[in-house]
């Protein structure tokens, strides 16, 4: 009755359904300054999934926020780290500094607290998928790249304006081979001849 992975215990949770903060993202928008106190949000489509207050300093930031449901609802209030890398041609990376394992991340995943991937134990999408999910995944991405809809029902007929020939001819050439296999594994799977 449930959704997505339910009924199977143990399994980990995935990075891309998991609320993050990005340190690269909060840098960007100039959010990592000393002496801000800002509110940051989350959206699925418009709906607002989570808020997450952040007061921040020269060498760290601090997340107050309330984490669980119902009667389980706690108040989390807890420092994270900045570190400063220097990069080749000047100017310095910035890096949150893991609560738990003090590595530097620029991601932190969400769940009762904000640390990085390992110490959530979250997996990316692809860890999870098989062998034929991977090759339509392949083939999707290549079909993204020529301006092609998605799946394997949609014809490439034209090349998109600007791309070489060669490019072209390339591509489609992989994405051919990548939906025969595919065609190939879902075959062998529904134990259809061919």
């Amino acid at each position: 009755m449930g959704g997505f992975g339910s009924g199977r215990p143990g399994r980990r949770p995935i990075a891309e359904h998991m609320l993050r903060l990005d340190v690269r993202q909060l840098h960007r928008k100039n959010c990592l300054r000393p002496g801000l106190f800002l509110s940051w949000e989350w959206f699925w489509g418009d709906k607002p999934t989570g808020c997450i207050s952040i007061a921040t300093s020269k060498d760290s930031i601090r997340l107050i926020y309330t984490s669980g449901k119902g009667d389980n609802r706690k108040k989390m209030d807890y420092v994270v780290g900045l570190d400063r890398t220097s990069c080749h041609y000047g100017g310095t990376r910035i890096w949150f500094l893991c609560p738990r394992c003090g590595q530097r991340v620029a991601v932190l995943y969400g769940g009762q607290r904000f640390l990085c991937r390992h110490c959530n134990d979250v997996a990316y999408s692809v860890e999870n998928e098989d062998a034929t999910s991977r090759l339509l995944r392949r083939s999707n991405k290549l079909r993204e790249k020529i301006g092609v809809k998605a799946g394997t029902a949609t014809p490439i007929l034209c090349k998109p304006k600007g791309m070489h020939q060669v490019t072209f001819d390339r591509i489609r050439l992989r994405i051919t081979e990548l939906e025969s296999v595919y065609w190939h594994h879902v075959a062998r799977k529904f134990n259809i001849a061919v």
